[in-house]
């Protein structure tokens, strides 16, 4: 009599025969799996091998950040980051288009991936694209941080807006409805934190890109 487990890769190990793979399988595909690998491997002639499910062990990640509902949840085999962000309710109109996956590695650090929620460009993201779609493990922190910026002065429209993939600043200046009659696109003002925390101004120009806590303040025009 063995008793083991189903590892992360959705495979047992067995005395003899190694690892054998029976995710999504029942008990008794289970045990005839392995009464084939025992014939295979020439190790019994007519193996009768019987396989019960002593504990189920179901595995939870955290959801944290700008999705509708943070919390813990429990997730099956197979579930993916953007399955996760779906059980939490998706993200907030505030949430940023880079998720991070934070896992513990063999020596209890943190590693941090970063990940495209963005579907439309999954494919074309490479290795960060693929981010998104790789499977989650118990024990994993998912993480969308906030992403908006505020813009104030002489537009249309004052306010906090999410920051699209790639917004520069007149796209930015274009979301909170144009420059006003008296304001002026070429007299921006853009308030920036630093690595540091501390906030730096900056001259704004038309292809400036924006960035996360960016206080964008347009000025009026010279007459």
């Amino acid at each position: 009599e063995t008793t083991t487990y189903v590892g992360d890769d959705g495979a047992i190990r067995l005395p003899l025969i190694g690892n054998v793979t029976v995710r999504g399988q029942s008990p008794s595909e289970a045990a005839d799996k392995i009464e084939a690998a025992l014939r295979d491997g020439q190790f019994l002639l007519d193996p009768h091998v019987t396989v019960t499910l002593v504990e189920s062990f179901v595995a939870q990640v955290t959801v944290i950040g700008e999705v509708a509902n943070a919390g813990r949840y429990d997730i099956g085999p197979n579930f993916t980051v953007l399955d996760g962000i779906a059980l939490a309710g998706g993200v907030t109109e505030k949430g940023s288009d880079t998720a991070y996956i934070l896992r513990a590695d063999a020596t209890g650090a943190l590693q941090r991936t970063a990940v495209r929620l963005d579907m439309g460009q999954i494919v074309s993201a490479g290795d960060q694209g693929m981010a998104a779609l790789q499977t989650l493990k118990g024990g994993d922190s998912i993480v969308v941080p906030k992403a908006t910026f505020t813009i104030t002065g002489e537009v249309q429209t004052p306010g906090e807006y999410r920051i699209e993939t790639g917004m520069l600043l007149f796209q930015a200046i274009a979301r909170a409805g144009g420059v006003t009659p008296l304001g002026s696109a070429s007299r921006v003002q853009i308030r920036r934190r630093g690595p540091d925390g501390k906030y730096t101004d900056i001259r704004g120009k038309r292809d400036t890109p924006i960035q996360p806590d960016d206080v964008i303040h347009v000025k009026e025009r010279l007459f």
